[in-house]
């Protein structure tokens, strides 16, 4: 049963057209007002499905016009339900979207999951890790700084790294990471569900006898394996002497969690002691 003024998040396939789901789909004819990545991509997935468009009014919501967006969803919002899509997969995760659920939340808006796939889980489920729990960064941040505190982070974490990458930067990527990880391995997913799907599992330092397409769209999961950070005593010398705050801090950076979750930590350890 359709819910009054509510926000509709709406699963829709990778690439497989089968893989859209018969709730979905009852949304897509119910609702009226839909906020789309790209509206073509939306317009051409309810060709496919046999949805009229007659009636119904397909908006924008890319990164932007996000501010204008939001403000028009949400009026829309006061006496009406509306959905959000993104091209493919589920939105909000690692999308523009994720601005009006949370704009939605805090305007006390019921917002409603309609399930459907997610390339992070689809290829999750395929890789073969048995690790009960997995880190998930979107893309890949773009300059060479970032990049290098993330792999810092990975590292502290021993836990594997889930991630999207371009065409463009998958060859590059993948080099990066067999110096990162050299006893790292990696699964990767292109063109997931779609006529050329191929997966490929191998490990990092067998790289060079790989041939990976740069071609379509790709998730990533990296498994770091086993690795050794040679012990800088200067560094940690310094670290000695520092506050239990600038401590926390420094140690936060590295650990990618909040300098005040450490502090408390320390104290509470402090105080059994």
């Amino acid at each position: 049963m359709m819910k009054s003024n509510s926000l509709y998040i709406i699963g829709t396939p990778l690439g497989n057209l089968e893989d859209i789901t018969l709730r979905a789909q009852k949304i897509f004819r119910e609702l009226k007002h839909f906020f789309a990545e790209d509206t073509r991509e939306l317009s051409k997935l309810f060709n496919l499905l046999g949805i009229s468009l007659e009636g119904k009014k397909l908006h924008s919501y890319a990164s932007h016009n996000m501010k204008e967006a939001t403000e028009f969803a949400l009026k829309l919002l006061e006496g009406e339900s509306i959905g959000l899509v993104s091209d493919r997969g589920m939105p909000a995760i690692s999308d523009p979207g994720a601005y009006l659920v949370q704009a939605a939340r805090e305007k006390d808006i019921q917002v409603v999951p309609i399930p459907g796939p997610s390339a992070v889980t689809t290829l999750i489920a395929v890789s073969g890790l048995t690790s009960s729990s997995f880190h998930f960064v979107g893309f890949l941040p773009q300059t060479q700084k970032q990049r290098t505190e993330l792999w810092k982070k990975v590292k502290a974490w021993a836990q594997p790294l889930c991630f999207f990458e371009s065409p463009k930067r998958i060859q590059e990527t993948l080099q990066e990471l067999a110096s990162e990880f050299p006893e790292g391995k990696v699964c990767v997913g292109r063109e997931m569900t779609k006529q050329f799907e191929e997966f490929l599992s191998f490990d990092l330092k067998d790289l060079i006898h790989q041939t990976v397409s740069d071609k379509g769209e790709f998730t990533v999961v990296l498994d770091p394996g086993q690795w050794a950070q040679p012990v800088q005593w200067e560094e940690e010398l310094q670290e000695r002497i520092l506050s239990d705050k600038e401590w926390a801090k420094r140690l936060a950076s590295r650990a990618g969690c909040a300098a005040s979750e450490i502090y408390n930590a320390l104290q509470k350890l402090k105080n059994r002691s």
